[in-house]
Formats: structure tokens, C-alpha cells, sequence
């Protein structure tokens, strides 16, 4: 099954809800990617493998570093949004409480849309993060993303990340297409 790519219309819909800017809407439907893997889908999935992998090693400048200074954070919890920059700030004080607990931490990501145009890609998707506490407890926490990302000289880096409280039968539903990261 092939992964659904929007149209150059969809794209500037799209990215005039994102940044509220009508000068978007114009996006020509030449730039639409083709309803096939994207040649960039590997480059863009390995930002969330890095997550992955640096929230699993309590790794707080790894994790930090899928972000570009400028990006900005919108969590569904408590709290204001945070810029990239101010990202590690808020993930260190977590990061030690985890570890001080013994409590590990898998993150998995379930990519179900991707629209590429030139530098900019916009993902959709579900994370589910379990934490392990040492007597084996564990607690799953599921969210519903928007991820943008931009292409630059460092490679693909965040720049918009938003969330919402999902559920396991959202998570679950969410079927593996071509290209995209899904992680079982």
C-alpha cells in the first residue's frame, strides 16, 4: 500500500492553518510529491530513529538535537510552549529524575502522512512512550503529532512540534505506509 501524499492544494491549505499566512495558499500543485516514497522519507525518518534512541539513553543533548534553536513546542500538558533553545532546559530536570528512579523509557513512532515540499515536511502521526519503573511496572503514554521539519545544511531538523492525548486504539490503527517511520 502506497503512503497518501497531498496535493500541492492540500500542502497550502495545509500550511496556511500552520502558519496563518495566506501567501502560503499559492503553493503550485507542481511541487506535490508523487503517491510513492519520497526520495528524502530515509533522512527524515532518521530524525525520529535518533529520538528514539537518545530517549532510550537518557541522552538529553541527543534528544535536543532534532530540534532547530527556532522550533517551537506545543505540548497538550501543562505549561507554556518552548522554543528548541529552551528544550534542554526543560528536559534535564526529567531526564536526572528518570535515571535517580531507574525508570527506562522506549519511545516508538508511527508516521501515517508526510507531505515534502522542497526544504519543508510536515508529519502526522502517533508516538507511544512506555516507561519501565525497576519492578517491572510499566505505563504507556500515547499522543496524536504534528511534526514540521526543515532541511538545512545540518540536515532535517524540527522546527514546529505540537501534541495531543491519543489512545492505544488510535496508536493501533495506525497502519505502516511506504517510506514513512513506523516502529511496531
Amino acid at each position: 500500500m502506497g503512503a497518501r501524499r497531498v496535493t500541492g492544494f492540500e500542502w497550502g491549505v495545509l500550511m496556511k492553518s500552520i502558519r496563518g499566512s495566506t501567501a502560503l495558499a499559492a503553493v503550485p500543485v507542481a511541487t506535490a510529491a508523487p503517491a510513492v516514497a519520497h526520495p528524502e522519507d530515509s533522512s527524515i525518518n532518521a530524525v525520529y530513529a535518533g529520538l528514539v534512541r537518545a530517549r532510550a539513553a537518557g541522552d538529553v543533548t541527543g534528544m535536543t538535537a532534532a530540534f532547530a534553536p527556532e522550533a517551537l513546542l506545543v505540548d497538550a500538558r501543562p505549561g507554556p510552549a518552548v522554543s528548541g533553545a529552551e528544550l534542554a532546559e526543560r528536559l534535564r530536570p526529567q531526564a536526572a529524575r528518570l535515571a535517580a528512579d531507574g525508570v527506562r523509557i522506549d519511545t516508538r513512532y508511527r508516521i501515517e502522512r508526510r507531505a515534502v515540499n522542497g526544504e519543508v515536511a510536515v508529519d502526522a502521526g502517533y508516538m507511544r512512550q512506555t516507561m519501565v519503573r525497576p519492578n517491572g511496572q510499566a505505563q504507556d503514554r500515547y499522543a496524536r503529532f504534528l511534526v514540521t521539519l526543515r532541511r538545512g545544511l545540518e540536515g532535517w531538523k524540527i522546527i514546529g512540534d505540537s501534541n495531543m492525548p491519543a489512545t492505544e486504539a488510535a496508536w493501533a490503527a495506525a497502519a505502516p505506509m511506504d517510506g514513512l517511520h513506523h516502529d511496531g
